[in-house]
């Protein structure tokens, strides 16, 4: 089971590092009014089918140079699923500027609880 990626980038307006799942089209589109203040045009609002299919939504924080996560599927049990959430920032990294990335992820939607483990 393993994520794909959706959509990055480096301006999410969003200060603080945060994982989260998104189920339906409102917390999408939420989470796009945020990214989208500081934007003309905006970002387009990618579109998911929520019946079959869930998000994951990595947002970095404040990050000086290029950064760019992982997702990839550990483990899942009867009632819950781990993924593991590796942070690597790209040594050779020219951009000096300060940035607020994000990376929205697909799988297929699941009932189980999902659990994330940061490295």
């Amino acid at each position: 089971m393993k994520p794909t990626l959706v959509l990055s980038d480096n301006y999410s307006n969003i200060d603080s590092s945060q994982i989260s799942i998104l189920k339906d089209q409102k917390a999408l589109q939420k989470f796009f009014i945020q990214v989208n203040k500081t934007r003309k045009p905006g970002l387009p609002v990618p579109v998911i089918d929520f019946s079959k299919e869930m998000l994951i939504l990595v947002c970095a924080g404040e990050q000086h140079g290029n950064y760019e996560p992982k997702v990839t599927f550990v483990k899942e049990d009867a009632d819950k699923m781990t993924f593991k959430v590796m942070e690597k920032s790209q040594k050779d990294s020219i951009q000096t500027g300060t940035t607020t990335p994000f990376y929205l992820y697909k799988m297929p939607i699941s009932g189980k609880q999902v659990s994330f483990i940061k490295q």
